[in-house]
Parts: structure tokens; sequence; C-alpha cells
């Protein structure tokens, strides 16, 4: 015991540090290090909320975008039957209004199908929605305002 004090002593000489004070340098510098790590922490979670910030405001400012190209060109005749009179894009989900002509040429079921059909043949579309929880909502009225069918596509299954 006491020839492994003599060589703690002789090893500190040699670096002339006392040992206790090495002891307390290490300390230090663990707590540099934890200290830099709490900083940085903080740092990064900062950095990530601004990062989210600027991508939210980009893509809600080109959904704002995408969405008044689209209603410049409304009323947008669809086919001889169907015009599309207005849109709303979000984040989460897009919306269609259309008007009907002739209501007794309309068949709500089958109109149904043919937009489930023309949304999911684009697997883009079909990857945001089951990914990002995206839907596609679609309205059809007369020229009076009377509804046909609303209906909303959440999944290509």
């Amino acid at each position: 015991m006491i020839t492994t004090l003599l060589l703690a002593a002789r090893v500190a000489k040699v670096f002339a540090l006392p040992l206790p004070l090495r002891r307390r340098e290490e300390q230090e510098v663990m707590f540099r290090l934890q200290k830099r790590e709490f900083i940085l922490l903080p740092a990064f979670i900062v950095a990530g909320a601004i990062a989210y910030g600027v991508y939210s405001k980009w893509t809600e400012e080109g959904l704002r975008r995408t969405e008044a190209d689209m209603k410049s060109n409304l009323p947008l005749r669809v086919d001889q039957n169907t015009t599309l009179v207005d849109v709303k894009y979000d984040r989460t989900h897009k919306v269609y209004w259309y008007v009907i002509d002739k209501a007794d040429q309309f068949d709500p079921q089958e109109k149904a199908r043919q937009v489930q059909d023309g949304v999911c043949a684009n697997a883009e579309n079909s990857l945001t929605m089951k990914k990002e929880g995206f839907s596609y909502e679609y309205h059809y009225r007369t020229k009076d305002g009377l509804a046909l069918t609303d209906f909303k596509i959440t999944s290509c299954e």
C-alpha cells in the first residue's frame, strides 16, 4: 500500500500536479463535456424547429400558389356534363367542387369509382395517402346547388 502511494506521488511529481488536482481536472473535463452536450442538445432542437417552420411555410406557400393558379383557370369544363368550380388545397387534403349540368345523366356510384381509380392510378397519390394521411374530397352539385354526391378518398386499398 505504501509502495502504491509512493508511486502515485512520484507520477504526480513528474507532471508537477498533486494527485487530488489531477482528479479534479478530470472531473472538470467531464463537466465541460457534459455542459457542452447540454448546450448542443437544445441547439439541435432549436435548429430542427426552425427547419420545420421554414419547411412548413414553404409548403403552405407552395400550396397557396398552386391553389391560386388552379382557381385562376376556373370554372373549368371537365366534360360535357361536369364543370369544376372551386378547389381548396391544404397540407392534409385537397377539396374539389363540381357542378353537374344534367343530373339525370349523373351516376354517383360510377363517378366515385372513376375518381377513386384516377386518384389511385397515380402512385405518388397513393403513397401520400398511406404515409401522411392525405385525402381527396369531392362535392358534386346541380346548377341549383342541390347535392348529388359527396365523397372522400383516404386510401387506395
